[in-house]
Order: structure tokens, then C-alpha cells, then sequence
């Protein structure tokens, strides 16, 4: 029962965080323009599945467990499948991620604090043979569009994955990846400060 509460209060914190990152990205909208942004934005909605799943996952009791996942599971087959959008249920994804785009989302992965993805990207396990393990990736990763990480790598804090990028490769913190297969050049850290 310790483990669901602590599961329970960091999914809720965490959803918090998902929320403002979410709430600020609308713009200078009208309230019903805010209202209806709420009920349409793809990506808060997966997140409030996922979250919600790691808690019902967590859950204690065997058989109203086993019953809450079935449900579960038929709605995350449901909103994956009409959003184009996945996230394992295994990662470990941190607070305020951010999915920018619907579409072509395939994430097998375990993040930091305050990522954000684009659309059409893949996170994963490489496809040949026996896998061997799926990215680690640290706090403020920015991963553009159409951008492939894949393999047992680790990428740092403060990286930008270009779109149409392909890693197989760790990226040490504070850099940027571009190209097939990704180059990898180191960021300003100066400018970068400058920014935050």
C-alpha cells in the first residue's frame, strides 16, 4: 500500500507539471479558446492515460487490480490507436513532458524532467535480433521531428536531437545531434544559460 501511495503522489505531481508546461504552450487564446484547447490537445490527453495507468498498475488489490487493467487497457488501445500516439507503460517519464504533434509516436524509453518530442519520432529497442535494451534520456531533451533514437544508449541533459535524426549512439550532455547517422557538436553552454 506504501508503494501505490508513493506511486499515486508522484503521478499527480508529475501530471501537475505535465499541465503547466501544457496550459503555457496554448498562447494568448480567448477562455473558450483555452477550454477548448484542453479537450482537444493530443498530447496532455495521453499523458493523463499514462499517468493514470502507472497508478493503476501500482494499485494493491488483486482483483479489483486485474479489473481496473482490463478497462484500462481496452481505453489505452483506444486513444493510442486514434491518436497515433504510444508510450510504454514500463518507462519512466519525468515531470512536464511534452508531445508537441499527434501522429506516427512510438516511445519505448525512459526520460527526465521536462522533454518534449515531436511528431512521427521513434524511441526504442533496436529491431534485430535479441534487443538490447532502449534509450535512457536525461532533463531538457528537445527530440524533433521524425527522429529515430534507438538501442541501450544514454542521452544527456540539455540535448537536441535534430528532426530526421538517427542516434544509436550516447550523446554526452550539452549537445546537439544532426543527420544519418546523427553528428554530434557541442551546444553553447554559454548562450544556453543566457536563454534559461
Amino acid at each position: 500500500m506504501i508503494n501505490f501511495i508513493n506511486v499515486l503522489k508522484i503521478q499527480i505531481s508529475y501530471f501537475y507539471a505535465d499541465c503547466r508546461i501544457y496550459w503555457g504552450k496554448r498562447g494568448a487564446v480567448s477562455g473558450l479558446q483555452s477550454i477548448l484547447y484542453a479537450f482537444t490537445c493530443h498530447g496532455w490527453h495521453i499523458m493523463f492515460w499514462f499517468r493514470l495507468g502507472k497508478v493503476i498498475y501500482a494499485f494493491p488489490i488483486p482483483v479489483i487490480s486485474h479489473a481496473l487493467k482490463i478497462l484500462f487497457q481496452f481505453n489505452w488501445f483506444l486513444i493510442t490507436t486514434f491518436y497515433g500516439i504510444w508510450l510504454d507503460l514500463s518507462n519512466n517519464i519525468g515531470r512536464g513532458f511534452y508531445i508537441g504533434h499527434y501522429g506516427g509516436i512510438v516511445i519505448r524509453g525512459d526520460f527526465g524532467d521536462f522533454c518534449s518530442v515531436g511528431q512521427c519520432v521513434t524511441v526504442g529497442t533496436k529491431g534485430v535480433g535479441k534487443s538490447n535494451g532502449h534509450p535512457v534520456f536525461g532533463d531538457n531533451i528537445y527530440i524533433g521531428t521524425g527522429a529515430k533514437i534507438i538501442g541501450d544508449i544514454s542521452i544527456g541533459n540539455n540535448v537536441v536531437v535534430g528532426s530526421n535524426c538517427v542516434v544509436v549512439k550516447s550523446i554526452p550532455e550539452f549537445c546537439r545531434a544532426v543527420g544519418v547517422p546523427a553528428k554530434i557538436t557541442q551546444l553553447d553552454v554559454n548562450n544556453q544559460k543566457n536563454h534559461d
